[in-house]
């Protein structure tokens, strides 16, 4: 049976890495990639993304019995659910989140609801790697259940940090070909490991706002999108929509990993990398005003530290990403 089926409406192309490091789908205007990457012992590190407004689902063949394997992601961008067969479906309805399951003779589907692409960068483990992270206290002990093959019904989802978010943007788009390439690659991937790690051990979910509360940070969060030049300050932010700073940064925490000013700050350097793939021409000065930055030298600072190259190499190199990933 296929490791994967991708499928769209009434077509469905099956794939298989063991043939492949890469898999192309095509549909329409729907143009998608995914690349499995054997990164060290036990650990491969997945990287996909779809272009434009698309709609598709993704299907994808569970492990051996006896054989543990966890999946970590990071969805940096799109709508949709993932679902482990057997467990509940783990929804995310904004951009950023961190999931976890463990399809071990279970089949896993994403189904995916792109509005502006879909990014999304994950980490397999399987047992092999305990002789790598396996050293007591290390792993929170559902994963080392896992990875040893006796827990097999592992599935969750929290708001993507900062970091995360952060780390799989840069694996998407390493600064390094060849030999460094694999290096940097390895480097980030143990990094972006550390913090699921933790974020799996922590046990520390939501700050315990309401359905409506919940809702009002929704509200606020659309309209801090609406103007990223001028947006309204923490206070006036949280006068509008009828909660206190403190709660409204809370749930900013709750929903999307981060507070209302990271938030903002990240949907600026979102909206500049989403202006240079498009072919953006305007100078790197005047992006930068429109995007609220008064100087550009703090544009560029920030876009770098979110992506790992800047936005002139970025721009510079974004076509010939594309055409390698193609």
């Amino acid at each position: 049976m296929a490791d994967w089926l991708f499928s769209s409406g009434d077509c469905s192309v099956p794939y298989d890495f063991r043939d492949v490091e890469r898999v192309r789908f095509r549909r329409g205007d729907i143009k998608a990639y995914m690349e499995e990457t054997p990164v060290l012992p036990g650990i491969w590190l997945y990287r996909s993304e779809a272009t434009g407004n698309s709609r598709f689902g993704i299907d994808v063949d569970g492990g051996e019995p006896g054989h543990g394997r966890l999946i970590l992601g990071s969805i940096l961008a799109s709508r949709g659910q993932v679902s482990l067969e057997g467990c509940d479906e783990r929804q995310w309805r904004d951009d950023g989140r961190f999931y976890v399951l463990s399809p071990v003779q279970r089949r896993v589907r994403y189904e995916v609801e792109a509005e502006r692409g879909w990014r999304c960068v994950a980490v397999r483990l399987e047992g092999e790697a305990l002789d790598l992270l396996g050293e007591e206290g290390m792993m929170p002990e559902a994963v080392r259940l896992v990875l040893e093959g006796r827990k097999d019904d592992l599935a969750d989802a929290a708001p993507l940090s900062s970091p995360l978010r952060a780390l799989g943007h840069t694996l998407l788009r390493a600064p390094y070909q060849g030999r460094m390439e694999k290096l940097f690659r390895q480097a980030k991937v143990l990094e972006m490991l550390a913090h699921q790690l933790s974020t799996l051990g922590s046990g520390d979910d939501a700050e315990g706002l309401g359905a409506r509360e919940l809702a009002k940070v929704r509200v606020a969060r659309e309209r801090l999108l609406q103007d990223l030049r001028n947006p309204p300050d923490l206070q006036s932010l949280a006068r509008e929509v009828g909660l206190s700073s403190k709660r409204l940064n809370s749930g900013f925490r709750e929903l999307y990993g981060m507070t209302a000013f990271s938030y903002l700050r990240d949907a600026r350097l979102d909206a500049a990398r989403r202006a240079l793939e498009e072919g953006s021409i305007l100078p790197l000065k005047q992006l930068a005003w429109e995007l609220g930055y008064g100087q550009v030298s703090n544009f560029v600072t920030a876009f770098r530290r979110r992506f790992g190259v800047t936005p002139g190499h970025y721009r510079a190199g974004e076509e010939e990403a594309y055409a390698h990933r193609e």
